[in-house]
């Protein structure tokens, strides 16, 4: 008696926002090499290896590196930035519009966290409600922050 197969689950197209070379270059390199990080560029591409990582079963590491996009709103006084960008890098950005990011006691600058897109442990894309960016700020969150949006101050100000 023949035994019918049928299909898992799997990423075999790119969900929308993620290229197809990116999905198989993920399918490739989780096939060739399981412990090569995946460096993805978005929050989608995060995303789609999250999903991709839980239908197959199969851990795969993360490099966010190479998500170095910051986003400055002057008018707003704004920066949406992703998590490879340092600390550094945002202060320039932000110098370059008149505007500094102003940090905390520790240095940190989660006290002017005002927004995040989070993939969380199923692989699924969401906003940051009231809740969950506590839970960032505390350190207690489940789930990759792809992109956070801080409040910044004008340069001139903290100068004095």
């Amino acid at each position: 008696m023949a035994t019918i197969e049928y299909p898992t689950a799997r990423l075999s197209a790119a969900p929308t926002g993620v290229s197809d070379e990116f999905v198989l270059e993920l399918r490739t390199n989780a096939a060739r090499n399981p412990a090569l990080p995946v460096r993805p560029l978005t929050g989608r591409e995060v995303a789609a290896v999250v999903r991709y990582a839980l239908d197959e079963d199969q851990e795969i590491p993360l490099d966010l590196s190479a998500m170095k996009r910051i986003a400055i709103d002057p008018v707003a006084r704004t920066a949406r930035v992703q998590p490879g960008v340092t600390i550094a890098e945002l202060e320039q950005a932000a110098f370059a519009w008149g505007l500094a990011p102003l940090a905390d006691t520790t240095g940190l600058v989660l006290a002017n966290l005002i927004g995040a897109h989070v993939v969380n442990p199923d692989g699924e894309l969401v906003a940051a409600d009231a809740d969950l960016l506590r839970e960032i700020r505390t350190g207690r969150a489940l789930g990759i922050v792809v992109d956070a949006t801080y409040r910044l101050h004008l340069a001139a100000e903290l100068r004095r």
